[in-house]
């Protein structure tokens, strides 16, 4: 299997249970992969009635992730490995992104297993990163033990105000 095509199966199962424990109206089995080459984030849903977009991106250390490669390639393992979480790096990259839809869009960061960071440690990490706004994003959830509404931007005012 591709790497494309494993990452967008990834994707669709963390959508998947993301959508379960947030408790969104994500209407079950409206779930696909958007197409990058018509500028659509990775994951279209209907949420309430609505097409709407997800772009997902994991909270992770490059290093365990790469230990991790490593260790499947290899028939000795991996023994141990230093890492540095990058969420708030990959977050900020996120937040200038733009797709070519109409839709809402809204980012997902998500923990799969590749940093030893917990929830609020992550929380925290990133909220410094919602000073400049949301960018095109309408919310930024993070799902790692739950699932956790970060940032919105505020209806009544400006774009890329927040509320928090």
């Amino acid at each position: 299997m591709s790497t494309e095509a494993s990452k967008a199966l990834v994707e669709l199962e963390m959508f998947r249970r993301f959508a379960t424990a947030s408790g969104l109206p994500v209407a079950e089995g409206t779930e696909r992969k958007g197409d990058a080459t018509l500028g659509e984030p990775d994951i279209l849903c209907t949420l309430s009635g609505q097409l709407t977009g997800f772009e997902l991106a994991e909270a992770c250390a490059p290093e365990f992730a790469e230990a991790v490669a490593t260790a499947l390639r290899s028939s000795t393992g991996v023994v141990g490995v230093w890492g540095d979480d990058v969420s708030h790096v990959t977050l900020r990259k996120k937040l200038t992104k733009r797709y070519a839809v109409r839709y809402p869009v809204h980012l997902l960061l998500y923990r799969n297993g590749l940093t030893v960071l917990t929830d609020d440690v992550i929380i925290a990490r990133v909220q410094p990163e919602f000073t400049k706004g949301l960018g095109q994003f309408l919310s930024v959830w993070f799902h790692g033990d739950k699932a956790y509404c970060v940032a919105v931007v505020n209806e009544t005012s400006e774009p890329d105000t927040l509320t928090l």
